[in-house]
């Protein structure tokens, strides 16, 4: 399925093989990355200095490793404009997401935008690059979309803050950043750009975070918008966990078909559940246990 042109089955599963090790990678780090984004909701910083710092950090790795290591690549025109604006839209999305999670607790927030968000891009892969699914496949997608609706219960309802708000909030930017999944990939898709088309999405997020912070410390007259020592570390680590999760992320996109790297990748929502009942005592029942095992039949017929 990856490297359809290659005729040997031994070179096509090494290359399976190694999409999944990318999309794995990137899964682990993308569920401890939401974690941080929940210690910032939690701890109620600021959520927009909080993505300014994660992508404005991450831009600066990714353009000292692109000087040092790669030239400029072909098709720069097109890799720009998909480039900027998946970062803006994934930016917005983010901001939206710890909003969103100031009012509702990660195991309401994360099974439906990982429902919600595979099938957008699931559509947008087919429609879009023209990709195929092989019955396997289909089924394994259907089991990973019943992982979140396994943990959705509600049971949960009165320990939000603001559940219709969160709600609303959720469904907004689980549409932003999968759009912004698709507009990564169509960037990808004109040569192995992987850096650059990472550089200037972070490059987009960082000044769409910052326009935001902006604004809100305008209309809120700077009330409690001091940066902290606090914010700074927890920016630093988001921002490494960023730029490390999202270049595994692109490099298993660059490679194989998003429809399936992204349902993969969905499942990092297991980790900062389990994380948040640990940390945070968050409640834990059958169905988050039951959730890790149908999680990792998913991701075996998906590979």
């Amino acid at each position: 399925q990856q490297k359809t042109d290659k005729t040997d089955s031994t070179e096509t599963v090494t290359m399976d093989g190694v999409v999944f090790a990318w999309t794995l990678g990137a899964t682990i780090i993308g569920g401890v990355q939401a974690f941080v984004q929940k210690v910032v909701a939690n701890q109620g910083r600021n959520s927009a200095l909080n993505g300014f710092l994660m992508y404005g950090l991450s831009a600066v790795a990714a353009f000292v490793t692109l000087v040092l290591f790669y030239e400029v690549p072909k098709e720069l025109f097109e890799i720009v404009v998909f480039g900027l604006l998946g970062g803006v839209t994934h930016a917005i999305g983010n901001f939206i997401r710890i909003e969103s999670l100031k009012s509702i607790d990660s195991v309401i927030y994360f099974p439906i935008n990982k429902v919600l968000g595979p099938l957008i891009v699931i559509v947008g892969g087919i429609w879009w690059f023209g990709e195929s699914l092989a019955l396997r496949e289909i089924i394994g997608i259907t089991v990973s979309i019943c992982v979140p609706l396994i943990l959705v219960s509600s049971a949960e309802k009165h320990r939000q803050v603001n559940l219709h708000l969160g709600l609303i909030l959720l469904v907004i930017s689980t549409v932003l950043t999968s759009f912004g999944a698709l507009l990564t990939k169509k960037g990808l898709a004109y040569d192995e750009t992987l850096l650059c088309v990472m550089l200037l999405g972070q490059i987009a997020g960082a000044a769409t975070s910052l326009i935001i912070f902006l604004r809100e410390k305008h209309v809120r007259d700077g009330k409690n918008f001091g940066i902290t020592l606090a914010d700074l570390k927890l920016g630093a680590i988001t921002g490494v966990f960023s730029f490390t999760g999202f270049w595994m992320l692109l490099k298993a996109m660059s490679m194989g078909q998003i429809s399936i790297v992204y349902v993969i990748h969905a499942h990092y929502i297991l980790v900062p559940i389990v994380l948040s009942i640990w940390w945070y005592r968050e409640h834990i029942n059958v169905r988050k246990v039951a959730a890790v095992g149908v999680s990792f039949l998913a991701i075996a017929l998906l590979i």
